[in-house]
């Protein structure tokens, strides 16, 4: 009878303890940071915005990591469509449209992190902060735990769809300017839209880096302005960018009604590492802060610049700066930002 309950006893804690090792693991690749004291963690990991969309960016994530396999597979039960095959095989115009391009990036980038995950576990639990690119903000939230995948990815679809319908109702684009500071823009836009002499507006959407800014607006309006901004001279530049849509701007008034339903009915917690909001250059501080950001970051400029002086502050000691791809589009902009950072961040692809 003793040796009974002895061995009983013996194989429920043996049990016990295998149940509660697997769901350590379990949450350690979640937050692979748990583990670790805040004087330890030095990694900065941030995550890219629409525009990096490319057909085949994810065939080898997906052949190569099981997680990053599933991921997709979990994304397409959301979608209702295949991602995993609209991302190898596109077309790539289809692929390009804002309703699939922002999921498409979404779940790339969150699948980078997953493969990450598994073959630099140690570096990436080190994870200090996290930041993102307009869209790129939704993954670092739900990097940062503040939102399941699921949840994460079905206001990035409704996000998508409704600014791809506002884009539509308005002859609307965007403009890359460089080499002209913020007063002069300002007054740039300001004459263009004059001289245009319609109802047409235009803004400043995203302060990438210094003098480096894109515009958001009329389509009218925003030739003008590289007109002008061209015949300022040498050292400055301006183009059309290929973006069917004022982002970042009160023209995306009406898809913020849209996603301001979402992220109400949505389950939204405390990130367990720092995440910086694109609208203040700070860090979101609670689940409300959280919820009424994103509903303002959709029609404000991301202020991408502000979050990167930020996260490249000497007081944090930073030793890393990860990008989960696709593309390297925040590292060519780190350049531009601390040179210093720049020389230590790697871009996972």
């Amino acid at each position: 009878m003793e040796l009974g309950a002895r061995q009983h006893f013996t194989a429920s804690k043996d049990s016990r303890e295998a149940a509660e090792h697997v769901a350590e693991r379990a949450s350690l690749l979640k937050s692979p940071w748990m583990k670790t004291l805040e004087p330890e963690r030095d990694v900065c990991v941030l995550f890219p915005g629409q525009g990096t969309q490319k057909k085949g960016m994810a065939d080898k994530l997906i052949e190569n990591c099981s997680e990053a396999k599933a991921l997709f597979e979990r994304a397409s039960q959301v979608l209702g469509y295949d991602l995993a095959e609209l991302v190898s095989r596109g077309p790539q115009g289809k692929l390009d449209q804002t309703r699939y391009a922002q999921p498409a990036v979404f779940v790339t980038a969150l699948a980078a992190v997953e493969k990450a995950k598994r073959d630099c576990f140690q570096q990436m639990r080190h994870t200090k902060m996290a930041a993102g690119f307009s869209l790129g903000e939704y993954c670092a939230l739900v990097y940062g735990q503040a939102m399941t995948f699921e949840d994460g990815l079905r206001v990035v679809k409704a996000r998508a769809e409704a600014m791809d319908e506002a884009a539509k109702a308005e002859d609307s684009c965007m403009a890359s300017i460089a080499g002209v500071d913020d007063r002069t823009l300002l007054e740039l836009i300001a004459d263009a839209s004059a001289e245009v002499g319609t109802n047409g507006r235009a803004y400043v959407a995203n302060y990438m880096f210094a003098e480096g800014r894109t515009c958001s607006g009329d389509r009218q309006v925003l030739k003008k302005l590289c007109e002008l901004v061209s015949s300022l001279g040498a050292g400055r530049s301006a183009k059309m960018v290929a973006v069917s849509g004022a982002f970042h701007t009160p023209y995306m008034e009406s898809a913020q009604a849209r996603l301001a339903e979402v992220l109400d009915k949505t389950q939204i917690s405390q990130p367990t590492i720092p995440v910086l909001s694109n609208v203040t250059g700070q860090y979101f501080m609670n689940p409300s802060h959280i919820r009424a950001l994103l509903k303002r970051q959709i029609v404000e400029p991301v202020r991408w610049e502000q979050c990167m002086r930020e996260a490249t502050k000497s007081s944090h000691g930073h030793a890393g700066y990860i990008e989960s791809g696709p593309g390297k589009q925040l590292k060519a902009m780190m350049r531009r930002i601390d040179q210093e950072a720049w020389s230590k961040m790697i871009v996972l692809e």
